[in-house]
This record gives structure tokens, C-alpha cells and sequence, in this order.
């Protein structure tokens, strides 16, 4: 087992209401798609832009902070407020889907911004790119680690500034799903019009459900403190799951610059609830599970996909979506958006009591999913 010691988080300073985007892009939205932006569950989102909604009409990108920035940010805090001596951190671990560059990648980035706090000779992993769920595999990670490094301390750190990666929303109309199949008939589209009028449609929901964020989780060996075990994993289960979420690296769409572009096909509501469910059976049937049922856990900390997945898996789960078990989820998704591989770190971070075990589930590119039991033992 591995235990967590320090939780810390970090946002950008400019935080924008949905309710607020929405009413400055009104002109350019049709009701039924104003509707869908309303039920993603999100209420705000921080951006490390100052000029998001500005950015969004066409201006600009105005960035006062970065995915390394915000990274850094929550790594000092996580020491700070764990109140012990950095030099005993021997690994540093850490997760993007949106680096500021390909190379070198964030952990060197990292490294480069925290002399005098992390030591030069620690060791370094970068997991870019491993999509929602790569929290508790970093953890792994960290136990392989810790085990053959006793008394030693690991920092995991997931680090996401999503704003920047979306498009402009440049057309002068914007259509809900339903109202593009009526627009097919009726104005005989073909199949390249269809598909680019769904395209622009997913790009005003991403630029609505998505923030930026990054969580610091400072774990080692040490009784008292809630600890992670045992974890379950489940990847590419049909073959045709590896493209259920994908980004390219060099977007032909002539609002996007060049800049990598985001798919997410229609199925990932049913398919990532599918393989949120198998993993957290497969979890509670573990020999080493302190808990068989979802009944014996005080919280499940569930992806932030949408209030829509978000729904679906509570639903396939048997959760009653306004119960106080996953309160947490639904409230890091109203606050803050999908901020994909650091959610459930955040709800870690906002967890008040460790009095009963926790479940932390994540799911999303590969497409993966990982389940992990969190146990407080007070002696």
C-alpha cells in the first residue's frame, strides 16, 4: 500500500461562468444547443487565458499561465502544506494531455522551475498523453518505487490547461445534434457537410465542458494516513475502443491553426460507463479489497467526463446521482469543468473526511479505465 500524505491544487486566476459564454455567443447558438451546454453540469471553468470569451469570438489567445506553471504551482503548495523536508522526495511523477511543448516533457519542465525545492537527483517520469485515468497508474508507479526505496517519498502531480487546445468559434451558426439530422433532410446535405456541422458542434460543447487545473499528491509509507489499494485497470477491450477518443497532432481545420484537434465519438457515454463499472467490480472482487461493495464505501470520486457520463455510470452502478456518495464528483465537474487526468485528484483535495474507505474511478483515451480503493486505518 501507498499513502497519501499532501493533496494540493492549483487554477489559473480568471475563472468564466457557462451561463456567461453562452449569453456573449448567444447570437450564434440555436436554443436546443444553448439547452445542451446548460445539462454538461458545468457552472464555471478556470482558463490560464484572461480574454477566454474573447478568445472564443476570434481574438487572440492572451495565456498568463501554463500547464508547467500550474504544475509547479501545485507541487509547492503540496510540500508546503505537508510541512516536511522535500529532500526525502526521490521520484517525481508527472501527467499531461496538454503539454506547452512536445519536448522536453513536463517533468523536466517541472524540474527546471523548482530549484532549491526538488532535489537534482531525483528521478523523473513524464506520462503524457495517457488521457482521464492515468492518476491511479501513476500511483502505481509510485508504489513499485517506494518499495524498493523504503523511507523514501514520491510526488505525483497531473497538470492540465485545456483552454488553449480549443477552436474559435468563428461560423455564424451553431446547431444541437437533433436539429443537424433535420438539417441533413431538409437541406440535403452530404455526408463532408454533416460530419463538419457536427464537428463544429462538438467544438462549442469542448469549449464548454473543458478547464484548466493541476493537483499535487505527495505519497510514501506512513501508518495514519489514507492509503491506495488495490487498483484494477481494464484497456482496449474491443478493438474499436482505441478510437473512441482521439487528437490529432496537426489539425487541418482552418480555425484551428495547425493546433492538435479533439474527437470523441457518440458511443463514449455508454462505452466509458461500461468500462468504469467493470473496473470497479473487478476492484471490489480483489482478494485485497478491504470492502466488497459499494454499499461499505463513503465516496465514490468519479470522472468528470460529463453530467452526462457522469449519470449513466452512477445509473449502471445503482448510485443515486444526488446521493452524498458521489457529491464530490458533481461538484468538481459544476466548479471547474472536466480537467480530465487531475478530476479526481481535485476531489481528493476537497475530501474533508477520511472516516470509511473511498472509490476513485477514471476512464478515457486508450480507452482505459482504472478503479482504486482508498482505505483510512487510524491505527
Amino acid at each position: 500500500m501507498v499513502n497519501l500524505l499532501s493533496v494540493a491544487t492549483s487554477t489559473p486566476k480568471h475563472s468564466f461562468q457557462t451561463t456567461s459564454l453562452a449569453n456573449a455567443l448567444m447570437h450564434k447558438l440555436s436554443p436546443e444547443l444553448i439547452n445542451t451546454l446548460n445539462s454538461l453540469g458545468v457552472d464555471q471553468r478556470y482558463s490560464v487565458m484572461d480574454n477566454y470569451p474573447d478568445f472564443l469570438s476570434g481574438k487572440p489567445m492572451n495565456a498568463t499561465s501554463s500547464t508547467t506553471e500550474l504544475g509547479v504551482a501545485a507541487t509547492k503548495r503540496c510540500i508546503e502544506e505537508w510541512q516536511g523536508d522535500p529532500s526525502r522526495i526521490g521520484l517525481l511523477i508527472a501527467a499531461t494531455n496538454t503539454p506547452d511543448q512536445m519536448l522536453p516533457c513536463l517533468a523536466s519542465e517541472i524540474m527546471g522551475k523548482t530549484h532549491g525545492l526538488l532535489s537534482r537527483s531525483i528521478r523523473t517520469v513524464s506520462m503524457q498523453a495517457q488521457g482521464c485515468s492515468v492518476l491511479l497508474k501513476s500511483i502505481e508507479v509510485a508504489q513499485w518505487y517506494l518499495a524498493a526505496n523504503p523511507g523514501q517519498l514520491a510526488m505525483v502531480l497531473m497538470a492540465e490547461a485545456h483552454t488553449p487546445y480549443v477552436a474559435p468559434l468563428l461560423r455564424n451558426e451553431y446547431y444541437g445534434f437533433r436539429e443537424i439530422l433535420r438539417l441533413r433532410k431538409e437541406q440535403k446535405l452530404d455526408e463532408a457537410q454533416f460530419e463538419q456541422k457536427r464537428l463544429d458542434t462538438t467544438f462549442v460543447i469542448q469549449s464548454m465542458l473543458f478547464g484548466d487545473g493541476a493537483v499535487a499528491l505527495l505519497v510514501g509509507n506512513e501508518e495514519g494516513k489514507p492509503s491506495f489499494g488495490p487498483i484494477s485497470h481494464l484497456t482496449n477491450e474491443e478493438t474499436e475502443d482505441v478510437n473512441l477518443l482521439t487528437m490529432n497532432s496537426n489539425s487541418s481545420h482552418e480555425f484551428l491553426k495547425g493546433r492538435p484537434q479533439y474527437f470523441m465519438r457518440p458511443s463514449v457515454p455508454t462505452r466509458g460507463a461500461h468500462y468504469a463499472v467493470t473496473t470497479v467490480k473487478n476492484v471490489l472482487e480483489h482478494p485485497d479489497s478491504p470492502v466488497s461493495n459499494l454499499g461499505q464505501v463513503d465516496d465514490c470520486l468519479i470522472h468528470t467526463g460529463s453530467k452526462k457520463i457522469l449519470d449513466g455510470v452512477c445509473s449502471q452502478l445503482h448510485l443515486e446521482t444526488d446521493s452524498t456518495k458521489v457529491q464530490g464528483s458533481y461538484e468538481v465537474l459544476k466548479n471547474y469543468g472536466n480537467l480530465s487526468s487531475a478530476s479526481t485528484g481535485f476531489m481528493l483535495a476537497e475530501k474533508d473526511d477520511w472516516n470509511g474507505p473511498a472509490i476513485v474511478v477514471g476512464f478515457g483515451v486508450g480507452f482505459t479505465a482504472s478503479a482504486g480503493i482508498m482505505n483510512y486505518n487510524k491505527n
